[in-house]
């Protein structure tokens, strides 16, 4: 029995696709692809408003849409075509099959009476006698005894009439069908539909990479330059743009691609003539044919080797004379320009655009991704492109793909092999006298890291320049990981013709996949059982060969970037790095959300120890977890890490941190604070575990909470840092304590006083008012902790615990007020500090009409004989408050001592108001912008106007408008917030 939204299978997906035909395959997959969402999934309501025509009534629609498959998740592609194929060239039974899962239950086992006499109703608005006939024996029937029925009622139903009776007419696609864009696309150029496809493909995805979304001329030079010469992107972005609307869309790339490639020789030529014109008007003066001559000579330049060049004995060429030469031979007309018609003809026995065209035509099918006609094409094509690579030395920087070399030897053999006349398969005759060695380590072109060579060596190795010919003729000499049944399947067929390499398969390069996802896209771990040379077991090519040598022979491919850097073990020379570090990304298990039970242990920390921590809600040690794996590259920096897994992982920086485990001790973590230190400088190895925490929301640390669970302090890579850059840490919603703490950190004087021990010689122990000395010994070892600039953070613990000690008020979690934790702590530091172990009773005497300055040193003195201390020294002062009796006018005055004043934040009571005076006799209304007090009245309104406007008071109407509304304001003495 099936399940809800069971589906009926009535025909397979292989067998839908052999009933139709390529190109309606690939029409029917690009329309599904545009009409439906990111899961590839349609819906119900696309599936009626795309598929059917508008004629088919949306109860019918339904009913089609359940019987090709159709859920409340939606339609498949593969269901969709199956349901096609059943419509139009289904057989009877089929057709009847399909009509069953329209009518049939969740199960698609029975007919249910009830359900399907509901759903005729609701598509027919009437049921059928022979319905009657269907449920004689029972309320519901099976297939068997359905199709029985159809057979004899075939116009029962809305459904079946159509279906059996008069679906003759129903097809794909008809001879009448108005072309699709790309038909007609394909119809003016000299690509094929299937090639406009993959084309668009290639569009979407370089216009992804664009920051505007569109293909604008700073894409085309980062995708096109190199290889082509930066002077010349500019010229080859305005061939391509055809309108000028400094954007090339799809339709002006394939014509673009089709003119310089797919063309003739003279439409291949036009289109250079439109690259080097660069003002576009169908002419190239002087400076124009300079310029063009600058450019082909550089591109001939780049594009040939050393000893090519020297073979061609081209002779070297003045631009300026030489553009007066073709000016002077092929301006016909004498008008100091040259024609279309006049570039044509000196193009007919000149060579030296030969080189930009075939540099234009990789250009296309490389980058662009227009696919070769032919496989020897194609092999011209990459070989030409790699060998002009190989050329230029490695960059710090530079991404190369490994391509397995069995599967590198297969694509050598397919497309450097043609047959002779008596079919036997035979090298090129470049590819015959061409001698390669497997392996050219003497060469300093290349060198990779984590490398041996077959005898055991540690030490790198030197790439030889890639080519495009096999190592040797005999099997014997290639690889050993070639498998001589691999290419007896793959290699020559019937007749001697070599068949198409599949996808590429990396797989024998790498050891057992993990089934943990990975967060870069490294591709997986190299085999290191093996010493994996190039030439030997793979081949490396740059990114773009990579890329269009997948979109030729399949995506199913596992891709293995891997980035050039430089070496300090080789002279800080550029290296491949083979196998970067791979690291296990632990995290740590979500703790549970439900409320801890209360214990008396739990109770009398709380208690007792101020420190609020609930045992049981935070054990010994957080469960970690193997969450996903990540390589990275040895010269990373942890900043670049830390960006990197903040995006990936949708954290801000400040809520994550790093921690190298110890592969011995999963207790003893390093934290990896460092953010310019490397990768290589921490000492990360391989498949070592690095912890990934992340803050809880109280805004702690799960490592720092479970050690102070355990009353340990965590062991941390100090970091040497700026004396007083040092942070506090979280210890849960304490930010009211940390930020307090670094304010009177921050006061130097009392800094320089417990930084330099002072207080140890006066701590007063026996201050009944004070905390027996230990606030200000907690508060010294705090500083000396801040301000040594040995650690980027420490984590007040101690100091934390003695506070929430003596006012349990600031225990627990919860947030509190920063400034009444400022005054308890500096008070306390007074009070454990103060000089006066025995204070006298003092008396406060009346002012008394004495002057200020007698009153005010009389209290500074009462006060010293009570309180002296570095927090008097430096906080504490005096407010005079004065107090006049309103019967007798006597004045009081009196000066109290302060440690804090509470200022009050200063308010905007002001209001911004636009007024538009419009006057009677039509003249052009103003406006003018008025800022009055909150408690204004509207006559000040109309003071101001009047000074403004110079209108008299008494002339002035004063409306308010909101939207359509018109309000007069005729109570001058209503206020503006009235």
């Amino acid at each position: 029995m099936g399940a809800k939204d069971s589906k009926l299978s009535v025909i397979s997906y292989e067998d839908a696709c052999r009933r139709v035909s390529e190109a309606e395959l690939i029409r029917l997959r690009e329309a599904f692809r545009r009409v439906t969402s990111v899961n590839s999934i349609m819906t119900e309501s696309a599936f009626v408003w795309e598929v059917l025509w508008d004629g088919v009534p949306a109860n019918i629609g339904q009913l089609i849409y359940r019987g090709y498959g159709g859920t409340s998740k939606g339609l498949s592609f593969k269901d969709l075509l199956c349901g096609l194929v059943i419509l139009t060239k289904g057989t009877k039974e089929e057709k009847m099959k399909l009509i069953f899962g329209m009518y049939c239950d969740d199960s698609c086992t029975f007919v249910q009476k009830d359900e399907m006499d509901r759903r005729v109703l609701e598509s027919e608005r009437q049921i059928s006698p022979a319905l009657s006939t269907l449920f004689r024996e029972s309320d519901q029937v099976s297939f068997d005894t359905f199709s029985a029925w159809l057979r004899h009622n075939p116009e029962a139903t809305i459904i079946s009439k159509w279906l059996l009776v008069e679906s003759a007419s129903l097809s794909l696609s008809g001879e009448h069908d108005t072309p699709t864009f790309y038909q007609t696309l394909a119809g003016v150029t000299h690509l094929g539909e299937r090639e406009i496809l993959e084309l668009e493909k290639r569009y979407e995805a370089l216009k992804a990479l664009s920051k505007t979304g569109r293909f604008d001329i700073d894409l085309l030079k980062s995708q096109v330059s190199p290889p082509l010469p930066s002077k010349l992107c500019e010229s080859l972005f305005l061939a391509f743009d055809e309108n000028c609307d400094n954007h090339i869309d799809f339709k002006e790339m394939a014509c673009g691609v089709s003119a310089c490639c797919r063309g003739p020789t003279l439409e291949r030529q036009k289109f250079c003539f439109k690259v080097f014109d660069m003002d576009h008007d169908m002419r190239l003066n002087e400076q124009e044919v300079i310029s063009m001559l600058q450019a082909l000579n550089t591109v001939r330049t780049e594009y040939n080797s050393a000893a090519t060049l020297q073979s061609q004995d081209f002779p070297v060429i003045d631009p300026q004379t030489v553009a007066k030469e073709i000016l002077s031979c092929h301006d016909t007309n004498h008008n100091g320009y040259l024609t279309m018609e006049d570039y044509l003809m000196w193009t007919v026995n000149n060579q030296l655009t030969t080189d930009f065209l075939q540099l234009l035509s990789q250009i296309c099918h490389i980058v662009l991704g227009l696919s070769p006609k032919t496989k020897e094409e194609e092999g011209r094509i990459i070989q030409q492109w790699l060998e002009r690579e190989n050329r230029k030395p490695l960059e710090v920087g530079q991404i190369w793909y490994l391509i397995n070399m069995q599967w590198w030897n297969l694509w050598l053999d397919y497309v450097n092999t043609e047959l002779d006349p008596g079919g036997l398969p035979l090298r090129s005759a470049k590819a015959k006298h061409q001698q390669h060695t497997a392996l050219g380590w003497d060469d300093d072109t290349v060198v990779m890291t984590g490398m041996t060579k077959a005898g055991g060596d540690n030490h790198s190795h030197r790439l030889a320049g890639s080519n495009l010919t096999s190592h040797d003729l005999n099997p014997a000499h290639r690889s050993p990981s070639m498998s001589p049944k691999v290419l007896r399947k793959n290699g020559s067929g019937a007749g001697g013709v070599l068949q198409k390499p599949p996808a590429i398969n990396n797989n024998p390069l790498l050891v057992n996949p993990s089934k943990y996802s990975s967060l870069t896209n490294e591709g997986g771990r190299l085999r290191r059982d093996t010493a994996l040379m190039r030439g030997k077991d793979f081949e490396i090519v740059p990114e773009c060969i990579w890329r269009a040598l997948t979109s030729w022979y399949g995506e199913s491919v596992v891709a293995l970037p891997r980035t050039v850097i430089n070496s300090f073990a080789h002279n800080n020379r550029p290296v491949l790095e083979l196998h970067p570090i791979c690291v296990k990304i632990m995290r740590h298990q979500i703790p549970s959300q439900r409320p801890p039970q209360t214990t008396t242990i739990t109770g009398m920390m709380a208690g007792i120890g101020g420190m609020a921590f609930n045992l049981t809600a935070n054990p010994a040690q957080p469960r970690r977890y193997h969450a996903n794996t990540a390589s990275f590259s040895r010269k990373h920096t942890m900043r670049q890490i830390y960006e990197f897994l903040g995006s990936k992982l949708r954290f801000y920086r400040e809520d994550f941190r790093l921690w190298k485990i110890n592969p011995k001790d999963d207790q003893n973590l390093t934290l990896l604070e460092d953010e310019d230190k490397t990768v290589e400088g921490y000492g990360i190895e391989d498949m070592q575990q690095i912890l990934l925490e992340v803050r809880n929301k109280d805004l702690t640390w799960p490592e720092e909470m479970s050690q102070l669970a355990k009353n340990k302090t965590l062991k941390k890579d100090d970091v040497p840092t700026q004396k007083g850059a040092t942070g506090l840490n979280n210890l849960g919603n304490t930010c009211f304590m940390n930020a307090a703490l670094q304010c009177v950190s921050n006061t130097r004087p009392l800094t320089d006083y417990f930084y330099g021990k002072l207080h140890l010689f006066e701590l007063n122990r026996d201050n009944p008012l004070g905390m027996k000395g230990h606030i200000a010994q907690r508060y010294g070892e705090l500083v000396k902790d801040l301000w040594s600039g040995t650690s980027r953070t420490v984590a007040p613990l101690k100091l934390r615990w003695t506070i929430g000690k003596y006012a349990p008020r600031f225990n627990g979690f919860q947030q509190h007020d920063s400034q009444e934790l400022l005054s308890f702590l500096l008070d306390g530091l007074h009070e454990d500090l103060n000089r006066v172990h025995n204070k006298p009773y003092v008396e406060l005497k009346d002012s008394d009409g004495r002057p200020d300055r007698v009153v005010a040193r009389e209290a500074w003195e009462n006060h010293l004989l009570r309180n002296q201390s570095i927090v008097v020294d430096l906080f504490h002062g005096i407010l005079k408050s004065q107090v006049r009796c309103k019967e007798c006018e006597h004045v009081s005055v009196r000066f109290d001592p302060y440690s804090h004043l509470s200022l009050p934040l200063p308010m905007d009571s002001c209001i911004h108001l636009e007024v538009i005076v419009q006057k009677l006799d039509g003249s052009v209304p103003v406006k003018y912008g008025l800022r009055l007090n909150m408690d204004e009245k509207y006559r000040a309104l109309k003071r101001e106007v009047s000074r403004l406007a110079d209108i008299p008071v008494e002339e002035l109407l004063v409306v308010e408008v909101s939207g359509p509304i018109v309000k007069d304001i005729s109570f001058e003495s209503l206020t503006f917030s009235a």
